[in-house]
């Protein structure tokens, strides 16, 4: 893949691991279904940053062995973070990116947006200056978020941290852009989240995953139960 000499922006992906993850979906997924849908939806993340010309590179965040060596085949490297949440995690892997790979940028990507492509990130890049924002669907949550230079704001997520980080910008002085971009509108954290991503899964990992284990058309079975 492409990259700048030097500087730039660099992706920042935490991920805390299979085991455990995506709670919210246990009423419809095993936790062995969970865990392989966090990894395939991690992938098809990694994927589009990889193929994103716009990027210095791709900081994979995480202690779970497992996926450094997805991360190594598309091109990214890996810091395992000690922090406790996902904002800490943010601020270690910006201050490693700033001080070991030479970045004057970051921009955070979680791993649970698998309907991303390269053009998507080019667009929010395209528009970022200081503090670039990008919401869920519903503009609670904060599905991207870039800064220049990396920590110029502080982190507060906690799945309602959208109207919360353009009020931090404030604080540092920055009136934070914000880009809406469908994809990254669409992570996953209910079984309604899950299915409207299944809908429009076509040629990812992640899509792959829900037909071979036959959640795609759970999840459809489910819904048309609940319209009987």
């Amino acid at each position: 893949m492409t990259r700048q000499a030097g500087g730039g922006v660099w992706a920042l992906v935490p991920f805390k691991g299979g085991a455990g993850a995506k709670r919210r979906l246990e009423a419809v997924l095993s936790e062995e279904e969970r865990g392989g849908l966090a990894r395939a939806m991690l992938r098809d993340v990694l994927v589009a940053l990889a193929g994103s010309p716009g990027l210095a590179g791709v900081l994979l965040v995480s202690r779970d062995a497992d996926v450094h060596a997805f991360a190594a085949e598309v091109g990214a490297r890996v810091f395992a973070d000690s922090a406790a949440d996902l904002s800490g995690a943010v601020v270690e892997a910006s201050e490693f990116a700033a001080a070991k790979l030479g970045a004057d940028g970051t921009l955070f990507v979680p791993g649970d947006v698998p309907l991303i492509k390269p053009a998507d990130i080019a667009a929010v890049l395209a528009r970022h200056d200081r503090v670039t924002l990008v919401p869920d669907a519903n503009d609670v949550g904060t599905n991207a978020a870039a800064s220049s230079p990396p920590n110029s704001f502080e982190y507060l997520f906690d799945g309602k941290s959208f109207k919360p980080h353009l009020a931090a910008a404030a604080r540092a002085g920055v009136a934070a852009r914000v880009v809406r971009r469908h994809a990254f509108g669409l992570d996953v954290d209910t079984a309604e989240e899950l299915a409207a991503v299944a809908r429009s899964a076509g040629g990812t990992r992640t899509g792959a995953f829900l037909a071979a284990r036959g959640i795609a058309a759970r999840l459809s079975a489910l819904a048309a139960a609940d319209q009987a």
